[in-house]
């Protein structure tokens, strides 16, 4: 039932039709639902990929994961069906080590790295991992880098980190990068 042709046809519709008032809708149909994807286990990765394999090669999905596609339906339904495959609880580990090992990235804007720790925490919730405002906060501050080295000492020091969300860390890093941004068009003409 890989690609089927459904014609069905609708008795005065009022959309364009033939004399006898009869419109004909055609539609092609790829079935990839309904899969019983194999599910990844400790022991069984030579027989998951090999099933696996042939389940995407059979719904026309195999070049997305391969080769990689322009097509966004496609390659969606191939992280669909890799992600049906591999256990909730294994999925919340790896997050869970992305999380550990999160840093800025050179250059990276504070909003950049704010974007990408909320959304790694949206992605652990999802995944039954919490983690508290403040926990979420104590790690952003543990990872900025040495330009905010001083604020994020003052923040951990005079404010009360249980408060904090990420959208004020965000905010108040922010501010340096506009204060120092202001001071050098001054400090230039010296």
């Amino acid at each position: 039932m890989a690609n089927q042709d459904v014609a069905s046809m609708v008795q005065g519709s009022g959309a364009y039709a033939s004399p006898r008032q009869e419109v004909i809708i055609h539609r092609t149909v790829r079935d990839v639902g309904g899969a019983n994807w194999p599910v990844l286990t400790r022991t069984n990765y030579g027989e998951w990929a090999v099933l696996m394999k042939v389940k995407l090669h059979a719904r026309k999905l195999w070049r997305a994961i391969e080769e990689g596609t322009e097509d966004e339906e496609e390659d969606c339904a191939a992280m669909e069906a890799i992600l049906s495959a591999v256990p909730r609880k294994a999925k919340a580990q790896q997050l869970r080590r992305e999380y550990e090992a999160l840093a800025f990235r050179d250059g990276e804007a504070v909003e950049d790295f704010s974007l990408r720790l909320q959304s790694l925490v949206s992605q652990l919730a999802a995944h039954g991992v919490t983690i508290t405002y403040e926990e979420v906060v104590a790690k952003y501050l543990r990872v900025v880098p040495p330009k905010y080295a001083q604020i994020g000492l003052s923040i951990e020091t005079l404010i009360d980190m249980s408060t904090l969300t990420i959208e004020d860390m965000t905010r108040r890093l922010r501010a340096v990068d506009d204060r120092v941004e202001t001071a050098l068009p001054a400090a230039s003409y010296y």
